[in-house]
Order: structure tokens, then C-alpha cells, then sequence
């Protein structure tokens, strides 16, 4: 099979038929120039130039091979390319993975910046659990994830991108929906709708604990998943719950949202990728997320 090289030689034979002027436009002397189209012509194994001492004429076979040479040169030069573009994760794939609430504000518009920065990316964005992400983060299964900390994992590297307030969402016409904002121990005082523990139990047991530091006991008189049923059950009449500020981006009629003591207590979301291995595309996403405001 004809290399590159001789292709590239005899490309500019063929073009210029004249091996004086293909050498100079090659920046190399005529005899190694005369050499390799000699060799192509064996590799190939028919004529492709007809040359005499005036002229060089392309044969019939040489004009088929300048057209599939062409091609072939014109391919390898954009293979070359996107090998670039993809070690500098210009192209590839990134695979996200997201806890509901930070599909309400945090991650959009990540995505859509990444998006508008490297269009030849494609990207997926995926809820998963907490623990869910943890291990196909590590597995390589998914680039990287938005989680709630703690997270303990060797392998995972942790960075907190964003910390909001909790609010308590209520229905419209419940007592508290007219007050500027609520005390913990009243938001604990409400027959709460929350995210069942196994779904995520350090966050769960967090903010059990919180109230009880508080001297607030709350009462969990319905669990749901994920926040759009929890928000929907809370505008029913069936309750409130306590949840990230974001939520108020789910446009969820007839549920409005108290601030907890002018958001005094709040909740981490933090991105995780992997120490191990990091694709150029998951890096790029990495350092945008990261990248200091």
C-alpha cells in the first residue's frame, strides 16, 4: 500500500508535470523526488507517469490514482485534525450525572455555556442517586457528577461549586406563605414531605440533626422522589418540605417558598470526577465548572 509521503510526491508531479518544479515545491532535491515515484509505481504496480525527456504526461491509471490520492490525503489531513481537536476535547463525548435539584438551577446553564464553547461535544446529562454517580464516576461509566458531600471515595476527586439556602415550600394559601421568612423550629413544625433516607441518607440524617440541634423535632409525614412529585404533593395541600433555594425554578403553580431564618442553613453541591482518568472533554468541563467567578 503507497505511504503518505509518495502520495503527498506524487500529488505535486502530477499537478506541476514537471519533477524540477514538484522537488522545489517540495523543498527537496529531484533525484530522492525521481526515487519515490519510482517506488509508488512498484507498490502500486503499474505506470503512472509517462515521462520523456520534455514532458511528463499522467497515464490513464496515474489520472484514476491523482483523484484517489487526493481523497486519501485530503481524509488523513482531517483525521489529523480531529485527533487534535480531540486530545483537546474539542470533540468526544461527556457523560454528566445530576441529583434532581440541580437540574433546577446549577446545572443548565453549566451546560449550556460548555455547549456554546465545544458544539462538537456531545453531551448527556443523567439523575442518578448520590451513590449511584459515586460509583460510576469511579468506574468510568460516567466523566463526572453533581452530588451532595460528604464524599469519601480514593479515587474521586471533590470540588464544592455551589451552596444554597434551604427554603420551606408551602401551599399558597397556607399560614406561612405570607411571611417574610420562617424560623427552623416552625419549618420543622409542619408535616414535612421529604425525599425518602435511602435515596440519600447523609442527607437525610443532616437534616434531622440540624433540627435537632435546634431544639426542633420534625415530623417526615410523607416521603416522595424526586422534587418535582415532592412540589407537586406540597401545592395538593398535603404538606411542606424543606429544600434547596433552586427549587424555586421548578415554576410549580400553587407552592410558594419561605427563606428558613434569611438562609442561615443551607446544603454543598459538589462536582466529583475522577483522579484516575480524565478525558480532555470531561478536563474542559472540569475547569469551567471550577474556574474561579
Amino acid at each position: 500500500m503507497a505511504d503518505l509521503r509518495r502520495m503527498e510526491y506524487f500529488v505535486a508531479v502530477a499537478e506541476e508535470l514537471h519533477f524540477g518544479r514538484a522537488a522545489a515545491r517540495l523543498h527537496i532535491s529531484q533525484p530522492p523526488l525521481s526515487m519515490q515515484i519510482q517506488r509508488l509505481e512498484q507498490e502500486v504496480g503499474v505506470e503512472l507517469l509517462r515521462r520523456t525527456k520534455r514532458s511528463v504526461q499522467l497515464t490513464a491509471a496515474g489520472k484514476v490514482f491523482l483523484e484517489e490520492a487526493r481523497a486519501t490525503l485530503r481524509q488523513a489531513g482531517r483525521a489529523a485534525e480531529l485527533a487534535r481537536r480531540a486530545a483537546k476535547g474539542d470533540i468526544g463525548r461527556l457523560a454528566i450525572g445530576v441529583i434532581d435539584a440541580a437540574l433546577y438551577g446549577l446545572v443548565p446553564p453549566l451546560v449550556r455555556r460548555f455547549t456554546e464553547r465545544h458544539p462538537d461535544v456531545d453531551v448527556t446529562v443523567t439523575e442518578r442517586r448520590i451513590h449511584e454517580q459515586i460509583d460510576l464516576v469511579a468506574r468510568g461509566e460516567l466523566d463526572v457528577g453533581f452530588v451532595h458531600p460528604p464524599v469519601e471515595h480514593p479515587d474521586l476527586a471533590v470540588e464544592a461549586v455551589r451552596h444554597e439556602p434551604f427554603v420551606l415550600a408551602v401551599p399558597e394559601d397556607h399560614p406561612l406563605a405570607a411571611a417574610e421568612d420562617v424560623t427552623l423550629a416552625q419549618a420543622c413544625a409542619q408535616p414535612l414531605i421529604q425525599p425518602p433516607r435511602e435515596l440519600n441518607p447523609i442527607g437525610h440524617d443532616s437534616l434531622l440533626a440540624l433540627c435537632h440541634q435546634h431544639g426542633a423535632h420534625p415530623t417526615i409525614a410523607r416521603e416522595a422522589s424526586p422534587k418535582q412529585t415532592i412540589i407537586a404533593l406540597v401545592a395538593a395541600g398535603l404538606g411542606a418540605s424543606v429544600l434547596p433555594e433552586a427549587v424555586r425554578n421548578s415554576g410549580y403553580p400553587g407552592v410558594v417558598y419561605r427563606p428558613i431564618e434569611g438562609g442561615r442553613f443551607g446544603i454543598t453541591t459538589s462536582l466529583i470526577w475522577s483522579r484516575r482518568h480524565l478525558e480532555p472533554s470531561a478536563r474542559l468541563f472540569v475547569d469551567l465548572v471550577c474556574q474561579p467567578v
